[in-house]
Order: structure tokens, then sequence, then C-alpha cells
């Protein structure tokens, strides 16, 4: 009877157990996978993958059309454009994917050092994804926590002023990581220097907060019943309120204000609930960042005041300014204009440096004279430009430069001839002519084929000092 108490009672205890742990794992929670959770699609990794082989076979075996064509994927995540952000806004991700597709199919870097473009031009591939209603809820609580008073500011030009809030962007990119992470499916964590040139996504953040709900002076609203919780609509009266009567702006690192900032990942955050801010000069075209610098809302949704106006218009002229952000964004910041045409890829990096010279007075390479090549140093400076994982070879090498035939007659061009004396005894002098090597390269002294010819007989040395120190090193 006792072993039967025992488990009378244990059976309600376990129940209990069992309830507790059913409600704990329903708590609202963002960045969840829930089984069925969509899969993130990389169009330009898995749709034009045959695309790009049969590019390259046609770059290799036929005269290749320039520019090449290269895929680069463009990942858009809208956060707050589905009916839950500010203005309960609500944006067709699959149409502006397709206009984004339609009106910057392609983009084209120059170089910077030549001014002109470069032989590849990107085909762009858009994904436009919408941020689910628990993660747009868990980034409105970190910005909220994060916001900090700093006095006022003005709401545009000639607007009043309102209390004004600055967020330290590193406090919340550790969030703006994790929804990176949760929507790509990569791992959280930082990579070493080895891992950081892999091939991961890059990814555009267009964000638009409610600021009436993450308002840091409102202590009543919870936002964690939201997570999952049903938001409502909102009344003419309220659209005008949602600028919340105050201003946040991001800094970097303490860095300039700015309602735009690029994370230490593979992402940029564009918030257009932020700001507006203002930098450089005024009435300047270009270098500068005015109000009307980013689209807002609340230009689009009150044109002329607070008359809502809901004109397809009006939604028409948004899509395409936002749609221009994201072309800029991609023009100079995914993919930049480069600053060399030709990138060193090499492993090992071979410097032969060949002394000609007509005497036998003294070793160059030795120290202890004032003419002394200290290679050791040389390469200790070399190694110091080089990429990390770059084998540094120097070859040192000291030839008489009359076993050289050919550069010993072109050296004797550029000669110039000047006349001294030196006093050997009081009353006898004795007249030399020394030989003064104005300059290899002196293009009054040299002409085209000279130069073509020496250019050859330095690749040729070059070549056999490479092949006797692979000989060497291989014996």
């Amino acid at each position: 009877m006792a072993a039967l108490g025992l488990r009378s009672l244990a059976f309600p205890f376990l129940l209990v157990l069992s309830l507790l742990a059913t409600r704990s794992e329903s708590a609202p929670q963002a960045f969840r996978r829930d089984p069925g959770h969509p899969q993130w699609h990389h169009s330009a990794f898995q749709d034009v993958r045959d695309g790009v082989r049969s590019d390259v076979r046609r770059m290799l075996h036929s005269r290749a059309e320039v520019p090449f064509q290269v895929p680069l994927e463009v990942n858009v995540v809208l956060i707050g454009f589905d009916g839950d952000g500010g203005y309960r806004y609500k944006m067709d991700a699959h149409k502006f994917e397709e206009f984004l597709r339609v009106s910057f199919p392609s983009h084209r870097p120059s170089c910077l050092e030549t001014g002109e473009p470069i032989d590849i031009e990107h085909h762009v591939v858009y994904n436009a994804y919408h941020a689910a209603q628990p993660e747009l809820i868990a980034l409105e609580k970190a910005m909220k926590e994060a916001m900090v008073p700093s006095g006022n500011a003005r709401e545009s030009d000639f607007g009043r002023e309102v209390p004004l809030f600055e967020v330290e962007a590193t406090a919340v990119e550790p969030v703006f990581q994790r929804l990176y992470s949760y929507i790509f499916d990569m791992e959280d964590g930082g990579f070493s220097a080895s891992e950081m040139d892999r091939p991961v996504p890059n990814a555009i953040f267009i964000v638009n907060f409610d600021k009436v709900r993450m308002d840091p002076r409102n202590k009543e609203i919870d936002l964690d019943t939201l997570m999952y919780g049903k938001i409502g609509q909102l009344t003419e009266e309220d659209m005008k309120k949602q600028e919340g009567d105050y201003i946040y702006r991001y800094r970097y690192n303490g860095g300039g204000a700015s309602q735009v900032w690029l994370g230490s990942g593979r992402f940029v955050v564009i918030d257009l609930s932020a700001g507006p801010c203002t930098y450089g000069k005024i009435e300047t075209e270009e270098g500068s960042v005015s109000p009307r610098t980013l689209p807002r809302l609340r230009n689009i949704m009150f044109p002329k005041g607070f008359s809502a106006v809901n004109e397809r218009a009006s939604l028409d002229v948004f899509d395409g300014q936002l749609a221009s952000l994201i072309a800029t964004t991609v023009e100079h910041v995914i993919a930049p204009d480069i600053r060399f045409e030709t990138v060193d890829s090499t492993t090992r990096l071979l410097i032969p440096i060949i002394v000609l010279q007509n005497h036998n007075r003294f070793n160059i390479f030795e120290k202890g004279h004032n003419y002394s090549i200290d290679i050791a140093e040389i390469e200790a400076e070399v190694k110091k430009m080089v990429h990390d994982g770059q084998e540094v070879v120097i070859i040192a090498g000291s030839h008489a430069l009359h076993r050289h035939e050919k550069l010993a007659l072109l050296s004797l061009k550029p000669c110039e001839g000047i006349h001294c004396k030196r006093q050997k005894r009081m009353d006898v002098f004795m007249f030399i002519l020394r030989l003064i090597l104005m300059g290899l390269f002196s293009k009054k002294k040299w002409n085209g084929p000279l130069m073509c010819l020496l250019l050859v007989y330095w690749k040729l040395q070059i070549h056999l000092f490479r092949i006797n120190f692979s000989s060497a090193r291989t014996g």
C-alpha cells in the first residue's frame, strides 16, 4: 500500500513537471528554428551555376566577349516591411525583387589605377526576403535598451526640436549578426584570417522600426508579449504620431552620427526610421548627407502635410528611391571599384639581385665598405609588404660586365667621360678620364630597340636563375 501511495503521488508530480517544461519551451523567443522553417535559397550559387560553367568554357575555348559576366548575389532583407513595422507599411518582396532585376541588372566596377572599367561585369542576382515578426521585435527590444539620451535635435532643416537619442552600433551589432546567421544558416562566430575571403552571402538590411513601440521613454509596452502576438493596425491619428516625437541616430565606435552603418561581418544596415542626419556642406551635390538623402516613409505617407495620401504613384516613388539606394550600396560597398587591375596571388616571390661590375677591388655583398648591399635587410623589408603565406626568395649574384657582351656594349652608350687631374707630387700632375654612367633608362640616351633588347636579355637571365635555383632545391 505504501508503494502504491508513492506511485500515486509521483504521477501528479511528474505531470506538473511536464507542464512546466511545456510552458518554458513555449516562451516567446526569436531566431527559433521550428519544423518547416524555410531554407534560404542562394540564387547566384544554385540557379546560375550551369551558366557560369558555360561562360567560363566559352572564355577559355573561344574569343570571349569583354566584359566577362560574373554573377553577384545581393540579399535584401526587409525588416518591418510586412505590415508589422513603422506606418504598418507592407511591401511585396517578389515584386520588389523583380523591379531590382529589371532596373539594375548589372554592375561593372572600374580600376582606380587606370581609370577604365575592368574586364569583369557583375550580373546581379537579387534576393528580397522579409524578416519575421519575432526577429523584428527582438531588434526593437535591443534598440530600446541601447538608446542613450543626447540632448535635442531638429526633425528636418526647419522642423521642430525633439529629444535626441544615440545608439552605439557595436551594442546592437550582435543582434543583427544573429539575424544574419539565422537567415543564411551560418555559424554565429568570427572567422580566422584565412577564412575571411571564403564565399559567404552579402546582405543589406533595410530597417523600418516602429518608433512608438520602441520609445525608450515608454515603459508600459512589453515587447516580449508582441513576439508572437498580433500587431494591431493604426488609425489615421496613430499614423500621424508614428515618428514618436523623438529622433535616434547611430554611432559606430564613437564615430559620426548616421543612419547607415557597415557591420564587421558581411552585412550593411540602412535604417529608414532613424535620423534624419546631416553631414558635409550645405547645397552640395556630392559628398554630403541631407535629410533628403535617404527615403523616409513619412514623406511618402504624408507628402503634403498630414493629409493621408494612398496613391499608388507615391508608393512607386518610394520603391524607386529604395531600389536606387540598394544599387548605390552595391556599387560602393558590395562590389566597389578596385585599386589595382592585377592582383598577385602567387605563393612564392622570387627577387633576383644581379650586380654587374667592371672591377675586382671589392665584393659588393660583403660588409665593411660604403657600397655594401645588405641582402638580409632587403629581405626583411620585402617580407613586410607581402601577404600572409607568401614565401620570399632573394637570389643575389655578382658578375663581371665583360662576360655579358651585349650589356657591356649597351652600357657604353650612356657613359660620359670627365677629365680630372690628380697631383702626385708638388710638380707632377696626372690627368685621368673617368667614365660615369649617367643612367641606363635615360630617354635621351636609349631608343626603343635597345630598351626592348635589354628587357629581353634581363628576362632570359632571370629565367636562367630560376632554373638554377629550382635545380639546386631539388638536388
